[in-house]
């Protein structure tokens, strides 16, 4: 199973916590309500959310209405500030804040709504000098008001904390979605999935690399393999003695393949591989390091020229290919990996077998058992 599923399956199971962000679409009159909305702009921003309103587009342009709609669907959550304005109508007589409340409301979105506690004494240039301009925002307010739990507020800085407790309240009144960041974009399906994708990915690869290795070693049967002998040597730095003694030794190419076969199955690095290598060559060494005082294996020490050998011959066969497992840039290893071909010949050469009695008492048995039946 690829690495990359088990992390993404832990995660999910973990609950790992991904960061998300809510927009909020503050809707209100603009000229008489600057000091105001960038107080509540403020308070939205200090709390990790977006705000949207009309400062991007003209509120009176009909053509700009759906994407007023769009910008109101794609928000998480909708703030209305009345003051002491109605604001300007649309084509059918309907204010602009009033027609984005009423559009938020059908579309189910959350809504906080703050009043100006005390309409009457706001000064005169931010007020409905009209009477039917008053008439309009007194019905507007009474609608709100009726539909929902308001809040006021007088001035702009008291009405910037107001909105930060509210919307503090409405996120967890009404949990959203929000945006997150892209890496986390997708649903889990999609990333359990992807992880699968990856994971077959590399299955492939390696099978892409497999194939053309055997395919390349298909018409080399004059490649030493098998029970032939390779001769390399080996020396150490014995302990009593301040000298170096050497071993030439012999070894058959299924004998290293033993002792480096169960080592490159799950992926190997350079290191690991010379480790076994060499103790395949001491053990075969035997009785010429019985002799004396017997070398320690972290003394030992193989010919550059016959690693580099064994590697080369590993891998015409077809037996080792480079790893293929993913890992970090900072790690700068060679890895090498038991290719299937060499799986399969490793299995072959390591794997325990009846011994001649137990396979004449088996036959033997079978043969009861189908006389008998």
């Amino acid at each position: 199973m690829n690495w990359l599923f088990l992390m993404g399956a832990f995660m999910l199971a973990q609950g790992v916590h991904m960061e998300r962000r809510h927009q909020v679409f503050i809707s209100s009159t603009f000229s008489d309500l600057v000091d105001e909305r960038r107080e509540i702009i403020q308070a939205v921003l200090e709390l990790d959310c977006f705000p949207a309103g009309m400062e991007l587009f003209p509120a009176t342009n009909d053509g700009a209405w759906d994407l007023i709609k769009r910008v109101i669907d794609d928000s998480d959550y909708y703030c209305l500030v009345i003051g002491g304005r109605y604001g300007s109508l649309d084509l059918d007589g309907i204010g602009y804040t009033e027609k984005e409340y009423d559009y938020a409301v059908s579309v189910k979105k959350p809504v906080m709504a703050f009043m100006h506690s005390k309409p009457n004494e706001i000064a005169a240039g931010k007020t409905e000098l009209s009477a039917d301009g008053r008439q309009r925002l007194e019905a507007f307010r009474q609608k709100v008001e009726s539909a929902h739990h308001c809040k006021y507020w007088v001035a702009a800085e008291d009405l910037g904390a107001k909105v930060s407790r509210g919307l503090i309240a409405l996120k967890k009144a009404h949990p959203s979605e929000g945006w997150v960041p892209g890496a986390f974009a997708a649903d889990d399906a999609s990333r359990i999935e992807r992880a699968n994708l990856r994971a077959r990915v590399a299955e492939l690869e390696v099978q892409l690399v497999q194939a053309s290795l055997q395919a390349a070693t298909a018409g080399h049967s004059d490649l030493a393999s098998g029970k032939e002998r390779f001769d390399c040597g080996i020396f150490f730095g014995t302990r009593l003695v301040k000298e170096v003694k050497w071993w030439d030794v012999a070894v058959s190419w299924d004998q290293i393949l033993s002792y480096v076969g169960p080592i490159l199955t799950p992926e190997c690095t350079e290191e690991e591989f010379v480790d076994r290598l060499q103790l395949c060559l001491i053990h075969a060494a035997g009785e010429q390091l019985a002799d004396g005082d017997e070398p320690k294996f972290s003394d030992a020490v193989m010919r550059i020229v016959d690693i580099d050998q064994v590697k080369v011959q590993l891998r015409a066969l077809g037996y080792m290919i480079p790893g293929v497992k993913r890992r970090a840039v900072s790690d700068k290893k060679v890895y090498w990996k038991l290719s299937k071909l060499g799986e399969d010949h490793l299995l072959s050469v390591q794997a325990i077998r009846s011994s001649v009695e137990q396979v004449v008492t088996k036959e033997l048995a079978q043969a009861a058992s189908i006389s008998g039946g």
